[in-house]
């Protein structure tokens, strides 16, 4: 089973998120802040996949990703806003982010997404 750790401060997001990923199978490590996310990981959890929200207090989904290439360079991270922007979009592109996809999502459109993220991360 694959692991995906869940980053959100909207607790009704986050939940909704758990609740879909879980249906599709996955095991998921919901937090609600990246700091939180970043301890977890710093602990030895194994994570194939990061799933991030962009607008956050204090650590945004950028500075999320740029802490967390440094441990785990190899995870594929897809960040979710709600506040896209083309410049955002094509920065964190630029960084190695696997996707950035707006809120709100289907969750069948995510496990898409997640499928063809993990199944990209196997093949390098």
């Amino acid at each position: 089973m694959k692991t995906i750790l869940l980053v959100d401060d909207d607790r009704d997001i986050l939940s909704y998120l758990q609740d879909a990923l879980a249906a599709f199978g996955y095991d998921v490590i919901p937090q609600s802040d990246a700091e939180a996310a970043l301890a977890i990981i710093r602990e030895g959890a194994k994570i194939d996949l990061v799933v991030t929200d962009y607008r956050m207090p204090g650590m945004d989904g950028l500075e999320f990703f740029t802490a967390l290439k440094r441990v785990l360079p190899s995870v594929p991270v897809i960040i979710l806003t709600g506040h896209g922007s083309v410049e955002t979009y094509l920065k964190s592109l630029s960084l190695g982010l696997y996707d950035y996809v707006s809120k709100p999502i289907e969750a069948k459109e995510l496990d898409r997404i997640v499928k063809a993220a993990l199944s990209r991360s196997e093949t390098e």
